[in-house]
C-alpha cells in the first residue's frame, strides 16, 4: 500500500486512501482514520495542508520503497553534472595535496574522491533501472497513459535525459575528460609517493573506482539507449497514424460521409502489379540473354601434362630485384622505360610499368627527370612522358 502511495506524484485524499486499504487489505476493518493515524505517528505519511485532509508519502521513505521493489525514480542528467564539477574539483585538491605530499590531505581528497565516484556509479545504476521499468511498463500497457501521454513521455526521455546524458558519458564527453585527468594524477601520485605506506594503495583504489564508472555509466547509457530508440521510433509512428487518423475522422463527424471523398482523391494507386504476370522489361531482357548464348562444347577435363606444358606470356611476372641486379651491371641508362621495354619484350606492359615505378625508388640509384618529354609507341598505346635517367648512388 505503502508503494502505490509512494508512485504517485499527486497527494493523496480521505477518498483515496480508502479505496487503496479496500484494494490491499478488504478483510480490515479498522477505520482508515486509524490507520492514518499510525502511519503518520511513525513517520510513514505526512499531511500536506493545515486542514489535514491530504496526505503523502515523505520523499526519503518514497525513495526506499523504491529501491525495495526496484522501481527507481528517473533522475534528470542535470544531477550528474554536478557530481562531476565536484570530482573536478577533489581532483585539483588530490593533485595538491600530492605536490604538497601532505598524507592527510591526500587521504581526505581520496576519501571525497572515492564518495562521489560512487554517488555518480549509483545514480547511474538508479537511471538505467528506471528507465527499464518505464519501459517494461509500456511494453506491457501497464502505465495506463493514453498514446498521447505516451509519446510524450519517450520524446521527454528521448530528447530532454538520453540525448544529454549522452554528452556526458559517452566517448568525449565531459565525464570522459574528468575521468582521464583523475587516472592521470593517481597515477602520478603513486609514483611520487611510492614509498608511503597509504598512498599507492589510495590511489590504486580511485583508478579502479573510475575505471568501473566509466563501464557502468556507458554500458547503463547504450542499455537504455537500446531499449528507448525502437519503442521511441515505433510510438512515433503510432502518434503519427493516430494524429492523421483523428483529422480525418473529426472532418467526417462535421461533413458526414462525403469527407472521405477527398481522402481517396488524396491517396492515388501509383502502379498496379497483378502477381504472376511478366512486364514486357523482363521479358526483353530475358531473351536478349538467351539471344547472347552461344552454344560451346564441353571442353572436357584439362590433362595435367597439357596444362604444365602451355606457356601464357600475360601471366609471366617480371622479378624486380633481379631486373635491379640488371641494370646496376648495365651501367647509366637515360631512359629507364626505354631500357625496360626493350630488355623485357616478353612481359605484359603492365608489368614493365611496375618496374619503372620499383626501379625508380630503388635505392641503390640516382634519379633524375628529363628536361624535354619522349615518346614511346607500343602495340596496345603510345606513351608520352619525361624520361627518368637512372645512375648508380
Amino acid at each position: 500500500m505503502l508503494a502505490d502511495m509512494a508512485g504517485r506524484n499527486d497527494p493523496l485524499m480521505l477518498s483515496d486512501l480508502r479505496s487503496l486499504q479496500q484494494k490491499y487489505k478488504p478483510d480490515d476493518t479498522r477505520p482508515i482514520e486509524l490507520a492514518i493515524k499510525l502511519l503518520s505517528e511513525y513517520g510513514l505519511l505526512d499531511a500536506t495542508d493545515e486542514s489535514g485532509f491530504e496526505w503523502e508519502v515523505p520523499h526519503i521513505v518514497g525513495e526506499f520503497l523504491r529501491h525495495l521493489t526496484m522501481r527507481q525514480r528517473l533522475a534528470a542528467p542535470g544531477q550528474l553534472t554536478p557530481l562531476i564539477d565536484e570530482i573536478a574539483h577533489l581532483t585539483e585538491d588530490f593533485r595538491q595535496a600530492v605536490e604538497q605530499e601532505d598524507v592527510d590531505l591526500v587521504r581526505i581528497a581520496g576519501t571525497g574522491l572515492k564518495q562521489g565516484l560512487d554517488a555518480a556509479r549509483a545514480l547511474s545504476q538508479q537511471n538505467h533501472q528506471a528507465v527499464l521499468h518505464e519501459i517494461m511498463r509500456i511494453k506491457s500497457r501497464q502505465d495506463n497513459r493514453s498514446l498521447r501521454e505516451r509519446y510524450l513521455f519517450i520524446t521527454q526521455l528521448q530528447e530532454r535525459h538520453l540525448t544529454p546524458l549522452g554528452a556526458l558519458v559517452d566517448v568525449g564527453g565531459a565525464m570522459e575528460q574528468r575521468a582521464a585527468e583523475l587516472i592521470a594524477v593517481a597515477r602520478g601520485a603513486r609514483e611520487r609517493m611510492s614509498n608511503n605506506p597509504y598512498v599507492p594503495e589510495i590511489a590504486t583504489r580511485i583508478i579502479a573506482s573510475v575505471r568501473k564508472l566509466k563501464d557502468v555509466a556507458w554500458t547503463d547509457f547504450h542499455s537504455c539507449l537500446r531499449e528507448v530508440t525502437p519503442l521511441f521510433k515505433q510510438i512515433r509512428r503510432d502518434h503519427a497514424l493516430a494524429a492523421s487518423v483523428s483529422t480525418t475522422l473529426e472532418r467526417v463527424g462535421r461533413e458526414g460521409v462525403r469527407a472521405l471523398d477527398e481522402v481517396v482523391a488524396q491517396l492515388p494507386i501509383a502502379r498496379w502489379r497483378p502477381d504472376g504476370l511478366f512486364s514486357a522489361y523482363v521479358l526483353t531482357d530475358y531473351l536478349a540473354g538467351v539471344a547472347e548464348h552461344a552454344n560451346r562444347p564441353d571442353p572436357g577435363p584439362i590433362r595435367m601434362d597439357e596444362a604444365a606444358g602451355r606457356t601464357d606470356p600475360s601471366m609471366k611476372v617480371l622479378d624486380f630485384e633481379q631486373a635491379a641486379l640488371e641494370l646496376r651491371a648495365a651501367g647509366q641508362q637515360p631512359d629507364l622505360l626505354q631500357w625496360l621495354f626493350a630488355c623485357y619484350p616478353d612481359f605484359p606492359e603492365q608489368q614493365r610499368l611496375h618496374g619503372m615505378m620499383h626501379l625508380g625508388a630503388h635505392p641503390d640509384f640516382a634519379v633524375s627527370i628529363g628536361d624535354s618529354r619522349a615518346l614511346l609507341e607500343t602495340a596496345d598505346a603510345d606513351y608520352s612522358y619525361f624520361p627518368i635517367r637512372i645512375a648508380r648512388a
